[in-house]
């Protein structure tokens, strides 16, 4: 009985010893999360269909700042509007900004410019899951029925009116 409780002692170290050599070879070590949120967002400048030139922006505007309005579904589900929209100014020109919520992997917006036809953009974000994160990334962009664009933060997607 003694040589059969040292057997069983001596078997349990044995497979506690192998068990934790193998989880040694399987563990991962993560390097530390960055703090910050990058927020992606579709960069849109909204264009005269004949002329080229921009509808807000231009020397010579046709509208103003407040005859823009994105509507889009908030985190509640509910319609929401932003009016107008972000703006970004570089030295090669301005353009709008929206931000797009991480809760959606699939996001429609629509831009409401006074009087003219509603333009609906719809967005798809690309999920990329490994052992230590997930990154999101702006992948798609659907300006009405037109042919999806593959999105790159540079881009600037062009709205023809």
């Amino acid at each position: 009985m003694k040589n059969l409780n040292r057997y069983i002692a001596c078997l349990f170290l044995l497979l506690t010893a192998v068990s934790c050599s193998k989880n040694k070879n399987q563990t991962k070590i993560c390097p530390p999360v960055p703090l910050a949120l990058i927020l992606q967002a579709i960069k849109f400048q909204v264009v005269d269909k004949a002329s080229g030139q921009d509808l807000f922006f231009s020397a010579t505007p046709r509208y103003a700042l407040a005859d823009i309005k994105i509507v889009f579904r908030n985190s509640s589900n509910k319609l929401d509007s932003v009016s107008p929209p972000l703006k970004e100014e570089l030295p090669t020109g301005s353009h709008f900004v929206y931000p797009i919520p991480y809760t959606r992997i699939l996001d429609t917006c629509y831009i409401k410019i006074k009087s003219l036809k509603v333009d609906t953009v719809i967005s798809t974000i690309a999920v990329t899951k490994t052992e230590c994160s997930t990154s999101y990334s702006l992948n798609k962009v659907q300006v009405n029925k037109n042919a999806p664009i593959a999105y790159s933060y540079s881009n600037v997607i062009i709205i023809k009116k």
